[in-house]
């Protein structure tokens, strides 16, 4: 149960998690990772490419969120959350729509994707989170958790709506459907984030949604600089990156995997949709579990878990698939909130932008290159077994990483003193 102060914080920061969780849920990352596996089936009948060859364009995607990540990260600690992600939502789907008008070859798709990226980059957990994570302090695990639902949702109604209106009006209609969506979701995130809050913990000025006032105190945390030098930093992005290759490839190409394996389109797209499912419940039961457990250690279980759920698609198919899929929506629920969560936790809220945007930066290249690296996998062997095995081997290293960081209570200790 929620404790008073923790009843307190959520009631009163209540409009930074709507316009978190609304601007995840149509924002970049979300809508074009959950989308891409449901829109291989029709750019293969279409063009001819190859799932290999159409999956690069997610590495395309995130190597451009991975150049400017940490950039857009001092942008939203210079100028705050509300004008970065209100104005980057709206690049984002205006990117959609000139990609969409001008996709005819195949490196139309990949730099149109890259495109879509160096725009909304703003409309990713970079911008969207920092309000929560800066925001919050008592009740900062369970606020993550029900921000990052919006993202978990995403993938529970992207799929479905890009399979209805592909098959209804054509894959072009439903990319401008997603266009029209983040369209939608730019002034609730603006004025979601415009109105200034105070810390409930220190009742200090909040600057999450804004720059930092003059004559107010800088917030407690290290330099981008300092963290730079801290063995956690580099091992935190070790775990990312690994953490992002061993999820990303599955959740993205589990619509045909599942077609390969004798299910139907829509059957499979149900299926694929439980990932959605279970990550919404994953990132609340996470986020409650933060604030009452250590974060090392749960971090450990959820992708032990996660290697569960894959070794368990890879040996019985189809037979287990929806347990085997909730037990995957479990930590790609849970991944961007156990991120930001220890990253503000071991570096404070002072440079949180820029280090966490390095962070999200190396997460957002294995997410891009898992993808790739499956569908190439699935070409050359004829199946999804020898990607599946290299998946949960990914999330098994990941763990080990966890075990190489500091205990989150020490490391808040320290940058608070």
């Amino acid at each position: 149960m929620l404790d008073k102060e923790q009843i307190r914080e959520l009631a009163q920061l209540h409009g930074l998690l709507y316009a978190s969780a609304i601007g995840l849920t149509a924002g970049m990352t979300a809508t074009m990772f959950y989308s891409l596996g449901a829109f291989i089936p029709h750019l293969q009948g279409e063009f001819g490419w190859s799932r290999g060859d159409i999956s690069l364009a997610v590495t395309f995607l995130t190597f451009a969120v991975f150049i400017t990540g940490s950039t857009v990260g001092r942008l939203c600690d210079r100028y705050g959350a509300a004008l970065v992600g209100a104005l980057s939502l709206l690049l984002y789907a205006l990117a959609i729509v000139l990609m969409v008008w001008l996709m005819r070859e195949l490196y139309h798709l990949w730099l149109g994707y890259f495109i879509v990226a160096l725009l909304g980059v703003g409309s990713t957990p970079i911008v969207l989170v920092r309000p929560v994570t800066t925001g919050f302090y008592r009740a900062r695990g369970i606020a993550l958790g029900v921000a990052l639902t919006g993202a978990g949702v995403a993938g529970f109604w992207v799929p479905q709506l890009v399979v209805y209106v592909s098959e209804g009006w054509g894959w072009r209609y439903a990319y401008l459907m997603l266009a029209a969506i983040a369209s939608l979701a730019a002034p609730v995130v603006w004025l979601g984030f415009r109105k200034p809050s105070r810390s409930c913990h220190t009742g200090s000025l909040d600057t999450s949604a804004g720059a930092i006032p003059t004559g107010h105190q800088l917030p407690e945390g290290i330099s981008h600089q300092q963290a730079r030098r801290k063995g956690s930093y580099w091992l935190l992005s070790l775990m990312a990156f690994a953490m992002a290759c061993g999820i990303a490839g599955v959740v993205v190409h589990m619509q045909p995997l599942f077609i390969d394996l004798g299910a139907a389109a829509t059957s499979a797209a149900r299926i694929a949709a439980t990932v959605g499912i279970a990550s919404v419940a994953g990132r609340l039961l996470i986020g409650y579990l933060l604030d009452r457990m250590p974060a090392v250690p749960l971090s450990i279980s959820v992708l032990i878990l996660a290697a569960a759920g894959i070794s368990l698609l890879w040996y019985s198919g189809l037979a287990w698939a929806y347990v085997a899929a909730a037990l995957l929506g479990l930590a790609a629920g849970a991944e961007i909130d156990l991120l930001a969560y220890l990253t503000v936790s071991y570096f404070g809220r002072r440079h949180y932008g820029a280090i966490y945007g390095w962070q999200y930066s190396v997460f957002a290249v294995g997410y891009g290159l898992s993808p790739f690296l499956v569908g190439l996998l699935h070409d050359i062997s004829g199946s999804y077994g020898l990607p599946l095995l290299c998946s949960a081997l990914l999330l098994g290293a990941a763990a080990l990483c966890c075990l190489g960081l500091p205990s989150t209570q020490s490391s808040m200790k320290l940058i608070t003193s």
